[in-house]
Protein backbone atom coordinates (compact mmCIF):
# COMPACT_ATOMS: atom_id res chain seq x y z
CA UNK A 1 0.00 0.00 0.00
CA UNK A 2 1.65 3.43 -1.35
CA UNK A 3 1.51 6.07 1.74
CA UNK A 4 2.29 8.80 -0.40
CA UNK A 5 -0.55 10.69 -2.51
CA UNK A 6 1.64 12.91 -4.62
CA UNK A 7 2.46 9.61 -6.03
CA UNK A 8 -1.03 8.69 -7.10
CA UNK A 9 -0.22 9.70 -11.18
CA UNK A 10 2.18 6.41 -10.73
CA UNK A 11 -0.62 4.19 -13.02
CA UNK A 12 1.55 1.17 -11.38
CA UNK A 13 0.61 1.77 -7.85
CA UNK A 14 -1.64 -0.27 -6.15
CA UNK A 15 -5.09 1.42 -4.95
CA UNK A 16 -7.00 0.63 -2.33
CA UNK A 17 -11.24 1.26 -3.49
CA UNK A 18 -14.05 2.20 -1.42
CA UNK A 19 -17.54 1.40 -4.02
CA UNK A 20 -20.49 2.75 -2.52
CA UNK A 21 -23.97 2.07 -4.28
CA UNK A 22 -26.68 1.93 -2.36
CA UNK A 23 -28.48 1.13 -5.93
CA UNK A 24 -26.62 -2.12 -5.36
CA UNK A 25 -29.67 -4.13 -4.15
CA UNK A 26 -30.72 -6.58 -6.53
CA UNK A 27 -30.42 -7.70 -10.33
CA UNK A 28 -32.97 -5.01 -12.17
CA UNK A 29 -31.26 -2.44 -13.94
CA UNK A 30 -27.57 -2.56 -14.46
CA UNK A 31 -26.00 -1.77 -11.39
CA UNK A 32 -24.93 -5.09 -10.25
CA UNK A 33 -23.11 -5.69 -14.04
CA UNK A 34 -21.27 -2.50 -13.68
CA UNK A 35 -20.03 -2.77 -10.43
CA UNK A 36 -19.36 -6.47 -11.38
CA UNK A 37 -17.28 -5.17 -14.12
CA UNK A 38 -15.04 -2.61 -11.89
CA UNK A 39 -14.98 -5.27 -8.78
CA UNK A 40 -13.32 -8.04 -11.48
CA UNK A 41 -11.66 -5.32 -13.60
CA UNK A 42 -9.43 -3.73 -10.69
CA UNK A 43 -8.93 -6.92 -8.92
CA UNK A 44 -6.96 -8.03 -12.13
CA UNK A 45 -5.28 -4.69 -12.38
CA UNK A 46 -4.04 -5.87 -8.45
CA UNK A 47 -6.03 -3.27 -6.49
CA UNK A 48 -8.04 -3.79 -3.24
CA UNK A 49 -12.03 -3.23 -3.68
CA UNK A 50 -14.28 -2.96 -0.96
CA UNK A 51 -17.86 -2.62 -2.13
CA UNK A 52 -20.50 -1.22 0.18
CA UNK A 53 -24.20 -1.77 -0.70
CA UNK A 54 -27.59 -1.38 0.47
CA UNK A 55 -28.28 -2.76 3.41
CA UNK A 56 -31.33 -4.90 2.15
CA UNK A 57 -29.00 -6.05 -0.76
CA UNK A 58 -29.90 -9.80 -2.07
CA UNK A 59 -27.79 -12.60 -0.86
CA UNK A 60 -26.50 -13.02 -4.05
CA UNK A 61 -25.02 -9.37 -4.60
CA UNK A 62 -23.45 -9.94 -0.86
CA UNK A 63 -21.85 -13.47 -2.09
CA UNK A 64 -20.60 -12.05 -5.94
CA UNK A 65 -19.00 -8.46 -4.84
CA UNK A 66 -18.29 -9.86 -1.27
CA UNK A 67 -20.61 -6.52 -0.48
CA UNK A 68 -20.99 -5.09 2.86
CA UNK A 69 -24.77 -4.48 3.20
CA UNK A 70 -24.17 -1.39 5.50
CA UNK A 71 -25.76 1.79 3.37
CA UNK A 72 -29.76 3.12 3.74
CA UNK A 73 -32.10 1.62 1.42
CA UNK A 74 -31.59 2.40 -2.12
CA UNK A 75 -33.23 5.94 -3.28
CA UNK A 76 -33.40 5.23 -7.12
CA UNK A 77 -35.36 2.40 -6.14
CA UNK A 78 -38.05 4.60 -4.62
CA UNK A 79 -38.25 7.40 -7.38
CA UNK A 80 -41.29 6.32 -9.23
CA UNK A 81 -43.36 5.34 -6.15
CA UNK A 82 -45.71 7.76 -6.42
CA UNK A 83 -45.25 9.26 -3.29
CA UNK A 84 -46.12 13.22 -2.82
CA UNK A 85 -44.09 16.03 -2.99
CA UNK A 86 -43.82 16.42 0.72
CA UNK A 87 -42.57 13.04 0.79
CA UNK A 88 -40.24 13.30 -1.61
CA UNK A 89 -38.28 16.38 -0.03
CA UNK A 90 -38.36 14.80 3.28
CA UNK A 91 -36.20 12.10 1.94
CA UNK A 92 -33.49 14.00 0.84
CA UNK A 93 -31.95 15.24 4.22
CA UNK A 94 -33.11 11.74 5.71
CA UNK A 95 -31.06 9.86 3.18
CA UNK A 96 -28.41 12.43 3.65
CA UNK A 97 -28.11 11.47 7.06
CA UNK A 98 -28.57 8.57 6.92
CA UNK A 99 -26.07 7.85 4.31
CA UNK A 100 -23.55 10.24 6.56
CA UNK A 101 -24.01 8.10 9.83
CA UNK A 102 -23.26 4.79 7.42
CA UNK A 103 -20.23 5.85 6.18
CA UNK A 104 -18.72 7.57 9.33
CA UNK A 105 -19.15 4.71 11.19
CA UNK A 106 -17.67 2.49 8.54
CA UNK A 107 -14.45 4.61 7.98
CA UNK A 108 -13.87 5.15 11.69
CA UNK A 109 -13.43 1.28 11.55
CA UNK A 110 -11.47 1.07 8.08
CA UNK A 111 -9.96 4.23 7.16
CA UNK A 112 -6.69 2.92 4.82
CA UNK A 113 -8.77 3.66 1.51
CA UNK A 114 -7.01 5.91 -1.50
CA UNK A 115 -9.93 6.10 -3.37
CA UNK A 116 -13.76 6.42 -2.72
CA UNK A 117 -15.85 5.86 -5.28
CA UNK A 118 -19.86 6.81 -6.01
CA UNK A 119 -20.66 5.59 -9.26
CA UNK A 120 -24.62 6.95 -8.99
CA UNK A 121 -24.94 10.37 -7.39
CA UNK A 122 -28.07 11.73 -7.13
CA UNK A 123 -28.38 15.24 -4.78
CA UNK A 124 -29.52 13.34 -1.64
CA UNK A 125 -26.08 11.51 -1.80
CA UNK A 126 -23.97 14.80 -2.66
CA UNK A 127 -25.55 16.52 0.34
CA UNK A 128 -23.90 13.58 2.26
CA UNK A 129 -21.19 13.48 0.72
CA UNK A 130 -20.24 17.63 1.12
CA UNK A 131 -20.79 16.78 4.51
CA UNK A 132 -18.72 13.67 4.70
CA UNK A 133 -15.72 15.72 2.69
CA UNK A 134 -15.66 18.79 4.63
CA UNK A 135 -15.90 17.50 7.99
CA UNK A 136 -14.95 13.58 7.81
CA UNK A 137 -12.65 13.33 4.96
CA UNK A 138 -10.45 16.10 5.94
CA UNK A 139 -6.58 14.86 6.74
CA UNK A 140 -7.11 11.69 5.11
CA UNK A 141 -5.28 10.72 1.96
CA UNK A 142 -8.32 9.72 0.29
CA UNK A 143 -9.85 10.75 -3.13
CA UNK A 144 -13.46 10.58 -3.93
CA UNK A 145 -14.87 10.41 -7.53
CA UNK A 146 -18.46 11.57 -7.36
CA UNK A 147 -19.88 10.39 -10.84
CA UNK A 148 -22.89 11.90 -12.38
CA UNK A 149 -24.86 9.05 -15.00
CA UNK A 150 -27.55 12.29 -15.36
CA UNK A 151 -28.06 15.38 -14.09
CA UNK A 152 -30.88 18.10 -14.02
CA UNK A 153 -30.50 19.87 -17.03
CA UNK A 154 -32.85 20.44 -20.24
CA UNK A 155 -31.76 20.26 -23.71
CA UNK A 156 -33.48 23.18 -25.47
CA UNK A 157 -34.16 21.36 -28.98
CA UNK A 158 -34.91 24.60 -30.53
CA UNK A 159 -31.75 26.47 -29.75
CA UNK A 160 -29.28 23.37 -28.85
CA UNK A 161 -28.67 24.90 -25.31
CA UNK A 162 -28.33 23.01 -21.99
CA UNK A 163 -29.55 24.66 -19.05
CA UNK A 164 -30.51 24.00 -15.30
CA UNK A 165 -33.80 22.24 -14.31
CA UNK A 166 -36.19 24.91 -12.24
CA UNK A 167 -36.28 22.85 -9.07
CA UNK A 168 -35.29 23.39 -5.52
CA UNK A 169 -33.32 20.14 -5.62
CA UNK A 170 -31.65 21.72 -8.86
CA UNK A 171 -30.89 24.78 -6.26
CA UNK A 172 -29.14 22.90 -3.76
CA UNK A 173 -26.88 20.62 -6.40
CA UNK A 174 -25.48 23.76 -7.47
CA UNK A 175 -24.86 24.99 -4.47
CA UNK A 176 -23.17 21.94 -3.14
CA UNK A 177 -21.10 21.74 -6.34
CA UNK A 178 -19.96 25.40 -5.52
CA UNK A 179 -19.10 24.11 -1.51
CA UNK A 180 -17.04 21.56 -3.47
CA UNK A 181 -15.26 23.92 -5.87
CA UNK A 182 -11.82 23.80 -3.83
CA UNK A 183 -11.80 19.96 -3.35
CA UNK A 184 -12.16 19.78 -6.66
CA UNK A 185 -9.56 22.14 -7.79
CA UNK A 186 -6.74 20.45 -5.45
CA UNK A 187 -7.91 17.15 -6.83
CA UNK A 188 -9.05 15.53 -3.35
CA UNK A 189 -12.29 15.31 -5.17
CA UNK A 190 -13.34 14.28 -8.82
CA UNK A 191 -16.87 15.03 -10.25
CA UNK A 192 -17.04 12.55 -13.11
CA UNK A 193 -19.64 12.40 -15.93
CA UNK A 194 -19.47 9.31 -18.33
CA UNK A 195 -19.81 11.30 -21.61
CA UNK A 196 -17.80 14.04 -23.38
CA UNK A 197 -21.38 15.86 -23.77
CA UNK A 198 -22.33 15.59 -19.82
CA UNK A 199 -18.75 16.46 -18.98
CA UNK A 200 -19.09 19.88 -20.93
CA UNK A 201 -22.31 20.86 -19.48
CA UNK A 202 -22.03 20.34 -16.37
CA UNK A 203 -18.91 22.18 -16.44
CA UNK A 204 -20.20 25.01 -18.17
CA UNK A 205 -23.12 24.93 -16.21
CA UNK A 206 -22.09 24.50 -12.68
CA UNK A 207 -18.87 26.41 -12.93
CA UNK A 208 -16.30 23.77 -11.40
CA UNK A 209 -14.52 21.33 -13.46
CA UNK A 210 -15.99 17.84 -14.09
CA UNK A 211 -13.91 15.09 -15.80
CA UNK A 212 -14.96 12.89 -18.09
CA UNK A 213 -14.20 8.99 -17.51
CA UNK A 214 -15.70 5.96 -19.34
CA UNK A 215 -18.45 3.53 -18.82
CA UNK A 216 -16.62 0.17 -18.79
CA UNK A 217 -17.85 -2.57 -20.18
CA UNK A 218 -16.67 -6.01 -20.60
CA UNK A 219 -17.12 -8.01 -23.96
CA UNK A 220 -19.24 -11.13 -23.37
CA UNK A 221 -17.75 -13.54 -26.61
CA UNK A 222 -15.95 -13.10 -29.16
CA UNK A 223 -17.98 -16.38 -31.08
CA UNK A 224 -21.58 -16.25 -32.36
CA UNK A 225 -23.81 -18.94 -30.95
CA UNK A 226 -26.00 -21.71 -32.71
CA UNK A 227 -29.05 -19.68 -33.84
CA UNK A 228 -32.72 -20.74 -34.40
CA UNK A 229 -34.04 -18.18 -36.53
CA UNK A 230 -33.28 -19.91 -40.27
CA UNK A 231 -30.11 -17.70 -41.03
CA UNK A 232 -32.55 -14.14 -40.33
CA UNK A 233 -30.34 -11.68 -39.90
CA UNK A 234 -31.28 -10.43 -36.41
CA UNK A 235 -32.46 -6.90 -35.03
CA UNK A 236 -32.62 -6.70 -31.19
CA UNK A 237 -34.23 -4.51 -28.86
CA UNK A 238 -33.23 -4.96 -25.31
CA UNK A 239 -34.51 -3.60 -21.73
CA UNK A 240 -37.57 -2.42 -20.29
CA UNK A 241 -39.05 -0.71 -22.91
CA UNK A 242 -39.98 3.30 -22.39
CA UNK A 243 -40.16 6.49 -23.73
CA UNK A 244 -37.25 7.86 -23.69
CA UNK A 245 -35.84 4.71 -25.20
CA UNK A 246 -38.49 5.89 -27.79
CA UNK A 247 -40.20 2.26 -27.86
CA UNK A 248 -43.29 3.18 -30.01
CA UNK A 249 -41.19 4.82 -32.55
CA UNK A 250 -39.32 1.47 -32.56
CA UNK A 251 -42.69 -0.25 -33.11
CA UNK A 252 -44.37 1.80 -35.56
CA UNK A 253 -40.99 1.74 -37.71
CA UNK A 254 -41.26 -2.17 -37.69
CA UNK A 255 -44.88 -1.93 -38.83
CA UNK A 256 -43.24 0.93 -41.68
CA UNK A 257 -40.22 -0.95 -42.63
CA UNK A 258 -42.61 -4.58 -43.19
CA UNK A 259 -45.01 -2.61 -45.43
CA UNK A 260 -41.98 -1.26 -47.28
CA UNK A 261 -40.63 -4.55 -47.75
CA UNK A 262 -42.65 -7.80 -47.28
CA UNK A 263 -39.94 -10.34 -48.22
CA UNK A 264 -37.05 -9.48 -45.91
CA UNK A 265 -34.96 -11.57 -44.36
CA UNK A 266 -34.94 -9.99 -40.95
CA UNK A 267 -36.06 -11.75 -36.91
CA UNK A 268 -37.16 -8.53 -34.43
CA UNK A 269 -36.63 -9.52 -31.20
CA UNK A 270 -38.03 -7.04 -28.67
CA UNK A 271 -37.53 -7.11 -25.16
CA UNK A 272 -40.74 -5.16 -23.32
CA UNK A 273 -42.16 -5.84 -20.13
CA UNK A 274 -45.63 -3.94 -19.87
CA UNK A 275 -46.32 -0.61 -21.83
CA UNK A 276 -47.13 0.21 -25.32
CA UNK A 277 -50.11 -1.85 -25.94
CA UNK A 278 -51.22 -0.32 -28.73
CA UNK A 279 -48.17 -0.01 -30.89
CA UNK A 280 -47.77 -3.34 -29.80
CA UNK A 281 -50.76 -4.55 -31.09
CA UNK A 282 -50.50 -3.16 -34.57
CA UNK A 283 -47.49 -5.82 -34.94
CA UNK A 284 -49.45 -8.63 -33.26
CA UNK A 285 -49.71 -10.34 -36.33
CA UNK A 286 -46.15 -10.26 -38.17
CA UNK A 287 -44.37 -13.45 -37.52
CA UNK A 288 -40.71 -11.52 -38.27
CA UNK A 289 -41.15 -10.25 -34.80
CA UNK A 290 -40.44 -12.20 -31.35
CA UNK A 291 -41.57 -10.88 -27.87
CA UNK A 292 -39.68 -11.24 -25.02
CA UNK A 293 -42.07 -10.44 -22.08
CA UNK A 294 -39.82 -11.10 -18.93
CA UNK A 295 -36.99 -9.88 -17.05
CA UNK A 296 -33.93 -11.96 -18.25
CA UNK A 297 -32.59 -14.67 -16.21
CA UNK A 298 -29.24 -14.89 -15.31
CA UNK A 299 -26.69 -15.35 -18.30
CA UNK A 300 -29.60 -15.03 -20.48
CA UNK A 301 -28.25 -11.10 -21.95
CA UNK A 302 -25.15 -12.66 -23.16
CA UNK A 303 -26.91 -14.89 -25.35
CA UNK A 304 -29.28 -12.86 -26.94
CA UNK A 305 -26.14 -9.74 -27.55
CA UNK A 306 -24.03 -13.21 -29.01
CA UNK A 307 -27.63 -13.63 -31.74
CA UNK A 308 -28.06 -10.26 -32.63
CA UNK A 309 -26.72 -8.99 -35.62
CA UNK A 310 -27.89 -5.00 -35.63
CA UNK A 311 -29.33 -3.07 -32.31
CA UNK A 312 -31.69 -0.91 -32.40
CA UNK A 313 -31.66 2.42 -30.02
CA UNK A 314 -33.74 5.01 -31.12
CA UNK A 315 -33.64 6.74 -28.24
CA UNK A 316 -34.98 10.33 -27.55
CA UNK A 317 -33.17 13.19 -27.76
CA UNK A 318 -35.09 15.00 -25.04
CA UNK A 319 -33.86 11.67 -22.33
CA UNK A 320 -29.92 10.69 -24.14
CA UNK A 321 -28.34 14.05 -25.49
CA UNK A 322 -26.20 13.87 -22.72
CA UNK A 323 -26.74 10.60 -20.98
CA UNK A 324 -24.42 7.11 -21.75
CA UNK A 325 -26.66 4.11 -22.57
CA UNK A 326 -24.52 0.63 -21.16
CA UNK A 327 -26.21 -1.32 -23.94
CA UNK A 328 -24.73 0.74 -26.99
CA UNK A 329 -21.68 0.25 -25.18
CA UNK A 330 -22.04 -3.21 -25.17
CA UNK A 331 -22.77 -3.33 -28.73
CA UNK A 332 -19.70 -1.94 -29.67
CA UNK A 333 -17.14 -3.89 -27.25
CA UNK A 334 -18.80 -6.70 -29.14
CA UNK A 335 -18.80 -5.85 -32.58
CA UNK A 336 -22.70 -5.10 -33.57
CA UNK A 337 -23.36 -2.35 -35.13
CA UNK A 338 -26.06 -0.27 -34.22
CA UNK A 339 -29.16 2.04 -34.98
CA UNK A 340 -29.20 5.11 -33.10
CA UNK A 341 -30.82 8.84 -33.15
CA UNK A 342 -28.62 11.43 -34.64
CA UNK A 343 -27.74 14.17 -31.74
CA UNK A 344 -27.85 12.13 -28.94
CA UNK A 345 -24.79 10.52 -27.14
CA UNK A 346 -25.78 7.06 -28.37
CA UNK A 347 -24.69 8.08 -32.20
CA UNK A 348 -21.92 10.42 -31.09
CA UNK A 349 -19.90 7.16 -29.08
CA UNK A 350 -20.74 4.35 -31.75
CA UNK A 351 -19.70 6.88 -35.24
CA UNK A 352 -16.22 6.91 -32.93
CA UNK A 353 -16.09 3.06 -31.78
CA UNK A 354 -18.56 1.35 -34.06
CA UNK A 355 -20.81 0.96 -36.94
CA UNK A 356 -23.72 3.97 -37.07
CA UNK A 357 -26.65 4.12 -38.72
CA UNK A 358 -28.38 7.46 -38.31
CA UNK A 359 -31.76 7.63 -37.69
CA UNK A 360 -34.14 11.14 -37.14
CA UNK A 361 -35.64 12.01 -33.53
CA UNK A 362 -38.69 10.77 -33.39
CA UNK A 363 -39.71 9.50 -36.56
CA UNK A 364 -40.32 6.21 -37.31
CA UNK A 365 -39.94 6.46 -41.36
CA UNK A 366 -36.75 7.85 -41.06
CA UNK A 367 -36.18 5.00 -38.24
CA UNK A 368 -37.70 2.38 -41.25
CA UNK A 369 -35.06 3.60 -43.96
CA UNK A 370 -32.28 3.00 -41.05
CA UNK A 371 -33.25 -0.17 -40.46
CA UNK A 372 -33.34 -0.92 -44.29
CA UNK A 373 -30.24 0.65 -44.59
CA UNK A 374 -28.65 -1.77 -42.18
CA UNK A 375 -30.29 -4.79 -44.01
CA UNK A 376 -29.05 -3.74 -47.15
CA UNK A 377 -25.12 -2.48 -45.92
CA UNK A 378 -24.69 -5.19 -43.87
CA UNK A 379 -21.77 -6.95 -44.16
CA UNK A 380 -20.26 -3.83 -44.92
CA UNK A 381 -21.29 -2.28 -41.25
CA UNK A 382 -20.41 -5.82 -40.03
CA UNK A 383 -16.82 -5.50 -41.30
CA UNK A 384 -16.84 -1.99 -39.54
CA UNK A 385 -17.98 -3.11 -36.29
CA UNK A 386 -15.54 -5.88 -36.05
CA UNK A 387 -12.75 -3.37 -36.99
CA UNK A 388 -13.27 -0.72 -34.08
CA UNK A 389 -13.32 -3.62 -31.13
CA UNK A 390 -9.83 -3.22 -30.00
CA UNK A 391 -10.37 0.21 -29.87
CA UNK A 392 -13.87 0.12 -28.24
CA UNK A 393 -12.95 -2.40 -25.37
CA UNK A 394 -10.04 -0.36 -24.80
CA UNK A 395 -11.30 2.98 -24.48
CA UNK A 396 -14.28 1.62 -22.32
CA UNK A 397 -12.64 -0.56 -20.25
CA UNK A 398 -11.05 -0.37 -16.34
CA UNK A 399 -7.91 0.05 -17.13
CA UNK A 400 -8.67 3.25 -19.11
CA UNK A 401 -10.94 4.58 -16.46
CA UNK A 402 -8.20 4.07 -13.94
CA UNK A 403 -5.90 5.76 -15.74
CA UNK A 404 -7.98 8.75 -15.74
CA UNK A 405 -8.07 8.55 -12.13
CA UNK A 406 -4.33 8.46 -12.48
CA UNK A 407 -3.95 11.82 -14.92
CA UNK A 408 -6.12 13.67 -12.88
CA UNK A 409 -3.70 16.15 -11.13
CA UNK A 410 -3.22 16.41 -7.38
CA UNK A 411 -2.74 19.60 -6.66
CA UNK A 412 -1.99 19.85 -2.63
CA UNK A 413 -3.26 17.95 0.42
CA UNK A 414 -5.46 18.91 2.78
Amino acid sequence: MRNNLTSFHDVNTSLHWLIVEDALRDQKGHWFEYISTFWQGLHELGDNVTVLADRQAESFILENLKALPVLPPSIWHRMSDGANPLIRYLRLPVHAWQTVKAIKGFLSQNNAYDVIFVPTVLVHHLLAWTCLIKRHLIGRRTRVILFFPNAPVNYDLATGEYNWTNSLTTRLLKFLLKILASEVQNGQVILGAETYSMQKALTILSGVNFTYFPHPVQPFSTEKINLSTDGKLIMGSYGAARHEKGNDILYRAILEFNHLDTNSNIQFILQCLEGFEGERSLLADHTNVTWLNEYFQLGDYPKYLQKTDVMLLPYRISSYSLRVSRVIIEAMVNGIPVIATEGTTLAEQSAEFGALVKCKNEDPVSLAEAIRYAVTHYQELNAQAKQAVPKAQKHFSVQYFRDCLCNVPLVSLP
